[in-house]
């Protein structure tokens, strides 16, 4: 067999250094199939991943893999003068007839010239649509893959595998939703209620926010998970231009009475801001006094996972919090025009606002067991190449011989495999704070500074000034003392009051650039 992974050469529109992580998760995954069933890989990207691997000691990463290297700024030109956005060729891709966009045929040509004759079985192409290679190689199966819909900690990691497409386009997106015709086995009911079981464990003995009760003033609450603007997962399926107008169009829709938490995306840029020329917590707080926000929520990679058990109801575009929403039975409600339509139980915010807290159960057992059966493939399984190649196989014999696209997802393994993978061999979660990525310098910068402030703090705690004065500010706010001793009190006091405010900014900076820091990988 022989694969081909890609990834959009060209640079994202977020920064140079964001496909990253998706090159380097992507070689990762095909390893086990060079390595242990003898698979002929080639790896197609932006000559950029080379430079990196590199510069960041990661040569061993390309050991035993064909390469392909684009250049990233020659496509960049050639496209521009197309009159196209060479950065929002994901959208491009995803929106456009890829055999006819001569933007995508720019890719497609430059590719040619570079695989001296490699013809594969398999096309892999990572977080975006890759069917614009299907005029280079009509007879590959395309397969589109990216982290599952519950696969970040504390669920156990996962990808899928989607020969149909990506988000809208998706399988998810085209399969019938709840009214899926899926013939659920007693084996899958118990996969789902196991996994739902097991998940819910999870969420409770790490809820990172138990302490706070969000029912105190609203007996029904929903939770606004925000995404990432400029992306095509978000606004190709929507007409808000930012996250800032959807929140506020949610907000103007929600009664009085249903409180709405609101989160933001660990990769996105904050959208709810105290202070500076773009403020804006305080006066939605005054339009909308049910709008529900923490600071802490900034500390964690996923926080909006934790609150789906403790809402009533989801909207959402496209996030995979609203596949969570399905899983603890909570209603889902999402644009008519977003991929998860498909499987929300409401399309209005009137039909949704109205139902959130009265829900009657919804059958969404033959759905989940679906995705758990045939769309997603957990983590203890991708790390055999022997099955991953036996499975990816499996896909293509079936993807010939279907009628129906969707009948072409096989069983991802026999029930005991499966059991043993989503349940029995999962990793114990951990705990869900940021993690530090020393090496990013703007973060180092940052932990340095945090670190000197502490030692500021910390000596000024110890010091005879402090200790001397101590009686003195306690005696300031009743009795006036002496002048000097007055000031010298009062001076040591505002120099430590200044230092806490700093370190508490400090501190919470720190964890939000982590997890905006941290690239995505699958």
């Amino acid at each position: 067999m022989k694969v081909a992974c890609f990834v959009n050469p060209l640079v994202h529109p977020r920064g140079p250094c964001f496909n990253y992580g998706w090159v380097e998760a992507l070689i990762k995954l095909v390893e086990p199939l060079r390595r242990e069933a003898r698979c002929e890989c080639m790896l197609i990207a932006g000559a950029w991943f080379k430079d990196w691997v590199r510069q960041n000691g990661k040569t061993q990463l390309l050991t035993g893999l064909r390469t392909a290297w684009l250049d990233e700024l020659s496509l960049y030109r050639s496209i521009k003068e197309l009159g196209e956005l060479p950065t929002a060729l994901d959208q491009a891709a995803h929106q456009a007839d890829e055999a006819e966009q001569p933007s995508l045929r720019v890719i497609a040509d430059a590719l040619a010239a570079s695989i001296k004759g490699f013809q594969p079985d398999i096309i892999i192409g990572f977080a975006g649509e890759a069917n614009y290679l299907a005029k280079l190689w009509p007879t590959a199966f395309r397969l589109h893959i990216e982290r599952g819909q519950f696969g970040r900690d504390p669920y156990p990691f996962c990808v899928y595998f989607d020969h149909v497409g990506t988000h809208s386009r998706s399988a998810i997106g085209r399969i019938g939703g709840l009214k899926l015709t899926y013939p659920i086995t007693t084996d899958g009911r118990t996969l789902v209620a196991t996994f739902r079981s097991q998940m819910a464990a999870a969420f409770d003995s790490l809820d990172p926010f138990r302490s706070y009760d969000f029912r105190s003033h609203f007996d029904r609450l929903c939770l606004l998970p925000l995404q990432i603007s400029n992306e095509f997962s978000f606004d190709g399926q929507v007409n808000y231009r930012t996250q800032f107008e959807y929140l506020y169009d949610v907000l103007a829709a929600a009664p009085k009475d249903v409180g709405v938490i609101v989160t933001e995306h660990p990769n996105g840029e904050p959208i709810l801001r105290r202070s500076g020329t773009v403020s804006n917590l305080d006066s939605l707080r005054g339009t909308f006094p049910n709008l529900i926000f923490l600071d802490e929520f900034r500390r964690y990679q996923s926080p909006a996972q934790f609150l789906v058990p403790r809402v009533d109801g989801v909207w959402s575009v496209s996030s995979s919090v609203g596949h969570q929403a399905l899983l603890f039975d909570r209603t889902l409600g999402a644009p008519p025009s977003s991929e998860l339509s498909d499987v929300a139980d409401e399309t209005t915010f009137e039909n949704f606002f109205g139902r959130i807290g009265h829900r009657k159960s919804t059958n969404a057992e033959a759905f989940l067991a679906w995705m758990l059966e045939r769309y997603l493939v957990p983590a203890k399984l991708l790390t055999d190449g022997r099955w991953l190649h036996d499975y990816l196989q499996r896909r293509v014999d079936a993807a010939r011989s279907a009628n129906n696209p969707i009948d072409a997802f096989v069983p991802t393994a026999d029930a005991d495999r499966l059991m043993d993978a989503w349940i029995i061999s999962a990793p114990t979660p951990v705990t869900m704070a940021s993690l530090q990525w020393q090496d990013d310098p703007s973060i180092a910068e940052l932990l340095a500074d945090r670190n000197r402030v502490r030692r500021e703090r910390d000596a000024l705690l110890k010091s005879t000034s402090w200790r001397i004065t101590a009686p003195l500010r306690l005696l300031m706010q009743g009795i006036d003392v002496a002048r000097g001793s007055r000031h010298a009190a009062a001076g040591i006091g505002l120099r430590m009051s200044r230092l806490r405010r700093r370190l508490l900014r400090l501190e919470q900076l720190v964890p939000v650039i982590h997890a905006r820091s941290k690239p995505p990988t699958i």
